[in-house]
């Protein structure tokens, strides 16, 4: 809690009420001032917290297919990349003279095949009036057959020829954004092995995290019930860029557990045109699950003793004043960026205390409600400005705590009176039967 505001405020409080003495001499002592929260009732998500990790949903290795020397590369680091779009190209003479073999081949092979297809059609008129014997005809006939088999192959080597010379001009695969250099204009390439660069889709993301397994069956009950999806926030790990989030949806769940660790693996996607997540980027997750009602006080008024945590919590008394209680709370799960925190022990609308002096509290448990500045506020719930009525809230409220205090010191001493009553009957029954029988005659 931070205390020198309101450490300022009670120094100038006693100084206002230190020269109002009582009759008997006695110096009135104010309440301490505090600065008061009241807690909040609200419906919250109830949420588990992990970690995890972005990746690209698509992640494409640009190989060459054909091997040969990068004579130009078309894109730049880290660029936008479209699919189809050049990113290299190898030196294509030897592919195209190869396109060129290939076509002179089928020319020859179509040719050839002409050839023996006009001499099968010369000798079939013979071979029917027995003028050419049945053997060198069927040679005819297979010749042909061979012809046509040689054609399709050269026509299927012209085609890889041409696909060939296509994959010289090395292409994006995808759209997405291209990565570093792993390869410079004039390197030899080889193909199926060589990495061009890696292009990543980075507009839209998955989000992979790991759940603790004993929640897993909770989970697919809530995808279940609400279309195989489930709501979760996706934020940056750092602390102060707490404001970086995005909402995401979960609907993948790994088709077994992770033995060594107990936990389960889901995958969400993350809508990312922006950018402001990156693929391979740690990233803080929490999933989303049912609502709840809760009561939320400010974390920063909780405190801590051996039994666990704490809160003082102020209850309004009369003229401004209010009396402190320690209450005892279970902690509960953190809002709002970490700024509230869910609580049980407490109801809405109970009046907590974010800041005060507890070196003033020594005292008595009695405080007034002040501003972070230090500023009393009245009983309308208003900073009081005017000196004179400053002045006066805090001689009646002196007069309270004076009053107060007066109380507790009088059930104090009547209960301490009562505990010592036994002690004292008995040593007086302790005397009287150590005196001799003549003496307690007397």
């Amino acid at each position: 809690m931070k205390k020198y505001p309101l450490m300022i405020a009670a120094l100038a409080s006693i100084a206002v009420c230190a020269c109002a003495k009582k009759e008997n001499g006695a110096v009135s002592i104010p309440p301490t001032p505090a600065v008061l929260v009241k807690a909040q009732a609200r419906q919250v998500d109830e949420y588990i917290s992990t970690l995890g990790t972005a990746s690209s949903k698509s992640s494409v290795a640009v190989v060459p297919q054909v091997s040969g020397k990068i004579v130009s590369v078309g894109f730049k680091q880290g660029d936008k990349v479209r699919k189809g779009q050049v990113l290299a190209t190898i030196d294509k003479r030897p592919f195209a003279a190869e396109v060129k073999r290939a076509e002179g081949a089928l020319v020859q092979s179509r040719a050839q095949l002409k050839i023996d297809e006009l001499q099968v059609e010369r000798n079939r008129k013979l071979a029917k009036d027995n003028y050419v014997d049945k053997q060198t005809f069927d040679a005819l006939l297979a010749k042909v057959e061979v012809d046509k088999g040689l054609v399709e192959s050269g026509e299927a080597a012209l085609e890889t020829a041409k696909i060939n010379l296509e994959w010289c001009d090395i292409v994006a695969p995808a759209d997405g954004t291209a990565g570093l250099y792993n390869i410079d204009e004039g390197n030899i390439v080889a193909a199926g092995t060589s990495v061009i660069t890696t292009i990543e889709k980075t507009d839209s993301l998955y989000v992979d995290f790991a759940i603790p397994s004993q929640h897993l069956y909770e989970v697919r009950k809530l995808m279940s019930e609400n279309g195989g999806k489930l709501g979760m926030t996706v934020e940056y790990v750092e602390e102060d860029k707490a404001n970086m989030k995005r909402e995401a949806s979960v609907g993948i769940i790994l088709n077994k557990m992770r033995y060594e660790t107990g936990t389960a693996i889901l995958r969400a996607e993350l809508e990312n045109s922006d950018g402001m997540f990156w693929p391979s980027q740690p990233v803080r997750v929490k999933l989303n699950l049912r609502k709840k009602d809760a009561v939320l006080v400010p974390d920063i008024c909780l405190q801590t003793n051996k039994l666990g945590a704490y809160v003082y919590v102020a209850t309004p008394y009369k003229g401004g004043v209010y009396i402190l209680k320690q209450v005892q709370i279970s902690k509960g799960q953190l809002y709002d960026a970490g700024a509230m925190r869910a609580v049980s022990g407490i109801k809405a609308g109970d009046f907590i205390v974010r800041d005060v002096n507890q070196l003033r509290l020594q005292a008595g448990p009695f405080v007034y409600s002040a501003n972070e500045q230090g500023l009393i506020i009245g009983e309308d719930g208003k900073p009081i400005l005017d000196p004179a009525a400053m002045q006066k809230f805090m001689a009646g409220t002196a007069k309270i705590a004076d009053a107060l205090r007066a109380e507790a010191m009088k059930s104090a001493a009547q209960a301490a009176a009562k505990e010592a009553a036994p002690g004292q009957a008995l040593m007086k029954a302790r005397e009287a039967a150590q005196q001799p029988a003549g003496e307690s005659a007397k």
